[in-house]
């Protein structure tokens, strides 16, 4: 029997991300790639987010994650692979947009 290995990325994207609708665009397509998490607008104007998944359904977000919504111009997506999921209920179901920090 194959056992499915779900990974937890922590994410950090750069460039022209706040004001074109990115959190809404990364929940939308977020679900649609069956991955659960956060994500939220943060300092410097970035967004930053944690999602949980397959792997490869990991690796196609982060991939649209480069491109973004249309009016967004992303400069970079920098990933880490992290142990534990923070600042949601662990009985999340989907992609929660967190208050900006």
């Amino acid at each position: 029997m194959n056992k499915i290995s779900l990974k937890i990325a922590h994410i950090i994207i750069t460039g022209k991300v706040q004001g074109v609708s990115y959190r809404w665009w990364f929940r939308k397509v977020g679900i649609a790639n069956n991955l659960i998490g956060w994500v939220r607008n943060i300092t410097s104007n970035r967004v930053e987010a944690e999602i949980l998944g397959k792997e490869e359904d990991i690796n196609k977000m982060i991939n649209k994650c480069k491109e973004g919504p249309p009016l967004a111009e992303v400069n970079d997506v920098i990933v880490n692979f992290i142990d534990k999921i923070s600042n949601v209920n662990k009985d999340i179901k989907d992609i929660k947009i967190l208050e900006s920090k």
